[in-house]
């Protein structure tokens, strides 16, 4: 079996909005863990439920598909998807 290239690249958080900390503590950010970036699977593609923002539907939930992200395709190492 031949394991398929991935590429990926950093892409910004959009549960932070890239400064790595959120919260009114400045908590690290538990969806890029304070990195403040993601790596999403090129070419990189907006979420399409939440369109970008992270947000669920009421303030303070997570978008159930892309976990907050604001990426449709986020690559987590040691995870099969």
């Amino acid at each position: 079996m031949v394991t398929p290239f991935i590429q990926v690249a950093p892409e910004t958080c959009a549960w932070c909005r890239g400064k790595g900390k959120y919260g009114q503590y400045d908590d690290p950010c538990h969806i890029c863990q304070g990195q403040g970036s993601v790596l999403v699977t090129q070419p990189a593609k907006v979420c399409p439920w939440c369109n970008g923002e992270g947000g669920g539907a009421s303030a303070g939930d997570r978008c159930k598909i892309c976990d907050g992200s604001g990426w449709a395709h986020t690559y987590k190492p040691g995870i099969s998807r």
